[in-house]
């Protein structure tokens, strides 16, 4: 199976604390990257072509996804959108839920394609009414990026159209090989309904009832061999992340682009909208060997893969990869068990990830092993080198906690970043509850007076269970857990439930705290890391603009925001490696996150 269902009270790891490919890669590449990336939360910079390769997936899925048996050509994008989800994020499973292609019927066979010519101009015409809508989807949530870098106008729409035909293509060979090597025994199989537990997304659901509505006698034809030879690929319409493969222990997941199973045999696709030039082909291919030793752990260490592939969409080349032997696969989740013990189990410190890159590594197009380059090094191109004792930065220095800041006449006294707090476990009474349809509870709560907006953000934690119950009721005690406790600039009390909080009617022997424990304002001081700015037009039509810096000491981080113009003109001269003040702040936080808020009140001071 592709898709791993959790049962989150048997899961002690969770969603945010497993090991990804991405990450043994980066590590591997770069103990102190992966340092800077994973666990003081620093972004790099959001180009556009990291969008691109999403839309252009998108895009080739939801092509594979339809019919040409039951759409016409022209047919609009949302054909098959409406899908049932549940409230994990995935096809729904209930019994009774609506599917869209139930509710379709079926083209005249005269209508359907009846070659691999008609298939592919059928097949090009649904990727020009789907990409449009993809590429400006991505447009949008890179804008969003507080890091973007780069011009989304040089993005060429006919380049990533052709990028989407060559995934097309391969996928038709595919097509073409069920076409002359089915047997009768598995196209009998799907013409009578029978789907895999995870069937490959087509608007049908999980189960059919009697014969496939597609299929027809004799022969199997072009039309349904598109339909049988389809793999399975995540759902668009599902939740980000919501369909990972996970191993068997929780601490390793990972999500495949394409699975093909149709003939018996299992072949892992891994899609890259690239021409597959440079160093980071050799990370493509450690992924797709990792995930051949997930895809065997995950299936009870009985069914291995039996092909890897890389497309390079950008090179029209697809690309194997020998698949790992069991042997090699035992040895690697050995490995990979450990590395998951030494920088996951506890958090690690930068100590422990020296700045000592590995070297670069030669590929040519179409991910060709070649000479690897012998002028430049990883360094050159990291993000970080500004910060970083292997590029031009330097080791963390700064050891003061008292400062004289120019116009003001007392010191300021700084706290390390690991010692700021917004988490609280509180006992309060409810003052009002309301459960608006859709959406989450509406709740106020007052302790010995003093009053509270709780804002709960998630409707499920980390760990699955509902942040708030369904039953509770005006004067009930109830228990905050591992809340964030806020305050806006009238000095009201905010209340957040975040993926790490939650709402409770039982103590659970939690020992608890006074709202009057909060406290508003604080000062820091650290290397700044980056300066990111966002701007706008808000709903009223009027324009904002907010900037703000994440802010780093040896093992801990800090982002702190605020509108332009609370900022002050040291905020302009500071520059990444410095070493800044700032005093007064308020604090937030998301998740494992700690975030700060510049006002008003605030200074932001330059101190290197």
């Amino acid at each position: 199976m592709p898709v791993t269902d959790v049962v989150f009270e048997d899961d002690p790891i969770g969603p945010y604390d497993r090991l990804s490919s991405s990450q043994v890669n980066t590590y591997r590449s770069c103990k102190r990257m992966w340092f800077y990336e994973k666990v003081l939360k620093l972004k790099i910079l959001q180009i556009p072509v990291l969008y691109v390769g999403r839309a252009v997936e998108e895009a080739i899925c939801r092509t594979l996804k339809e019919s040409p048996s039951l759409m016409l050509k022209t047919a609009s994008e949302l054909t098959l959108s409406n899908i049932p989800i549940d409230d994990n994020g995935k096809p729904s499973r209930d019994s009774f839920a609506k599917w869209p292609s139930n509710r379709i019927i079926p083209l005249p066979i005269k209508q359907r394609p009846n070659s691999l010519d008609e298939l592919e101009n059928w097949a090009l015409a649904r990727l020009e009414i789907h990409l449009p809508t993809a590429l400006e989807n991505a447009r949008k949530d890179w804008a969003r990026q507080e890091r973007k870098s780069g011009d989304w106008s040089e993005v060429k729409y006919d380049y990533c159209l052709e990028m989407c035909l060559n995934g097309i293509r391969f996928h038709l060979k595919e097509v073409n090989r069920c076409l002359n090597t089915i047997d009768d025994a598995r196209l009998n199989d799907w013409r009578q309904g029978k789907r895999e537990y995870w069937p490959a997304p087509d608007g049908y659901g999980y189960n059919l009832v009697g014969k496939h509505s597609l299929s027809v006698t004799g022969p199997v034809t072009i039309a349904e061999a598109w339909e049988i030879a389809r793999p399975w690929f995540v759902e668009p319409e599902s939740e980000k992340f919501s369909m990972n493969a996970i191993h068997p222990d929780y601490w390793f997941q990972g999500e495949y682009d394409i699975v093909y199973r149709w003939d018996g045999d299992i072949k892992i696709v891994d899609i890259k909208a690239s021409k597959g030039i440079g160093d980071r082909s050799g990370d493509y291919i450690e992924q797709l060997r990792m995930y051949a030793m997930l895809w065997w752990t995950t299936h009870n260490k009985q069914e291995t893969v039996e092909s890897l592939e890389i497309w390079y969409l950008g090179a029209n080349v697809t690309k194997s990869i020998p698949s790992p032997s069991i042997n090699e696969m035992s040895v690697m989740e050995r490995d990979l068990n450990q590395l998951y013990v030494d920088i996951k189990s506890e958090k690690p410190s930068i100590e422990n990830c020296p700045a000592s890159p590995m070297p670069l590594r030669g590929f040519s197009e179409g991910g060709v092993s070649t000479t690897a380059p012998v002028d430049l090094v990883r360094c050159d191109r990291c993000d970080w080198q500004s910060i970083c004792s292997g590029g031009s930065g330097e080791e963390y220095s700064l050891t003061d906690n008292e400062f004289y800041i120019p116009g003001l006449v007392s010191q300021i006294n700084t706290v390390e970043i690991e010692e700021l707090n917004v988490r609280f476990n509180l006992d309060v009474i409810v003052e009002t509850i309301n459960y608006p349809e859709g959406k989450n509870p509406e709740l106020k709560v007052i302790q010995n007076s003093n009053r509270a907006r709780v804002d709960i953000m998630v409707g499920k934690n980390q760990e699955g269970r509902p942040t708030c119950p369904e039953s509770l009721t005006k004067g009930q005690n109830i228990y905050l857990k591992n809340v964030i406790l806020t305050s806006n600039f009238k000095g009201e009390l905010t209340i957040k439930v975040d993926p790490l909080a939650e709402i409770l009617e039982s103590d659970e022997g939690i020992e608890f705290q006074s709202v009057l424990d909060f406290r508003a304002r604080w000062n820091i001081a650290g290397m700044l890391a980056y300066k990111y700015e966002r701007k706008g037009i808000g709903r009223t039509g009027r324009e904002w603009h907010r900037k703000g810096m994440v802010v780093v000491n040896q093992n801990n981080s800090i982002k702190v925001s605020g509108w332009a113009n609370d900022w002050g003109h040291q905020y302009e001269m500071a520059e990444d490696g410095n070493y800044v003040l700032l005093a007064n702040i308020e604090l937030d936080a998301w998740a494992n996150q700690i975030k700060g808020q510049i006002g008003r009140n605030s200074r932001a001071h330059l101190l290197s």
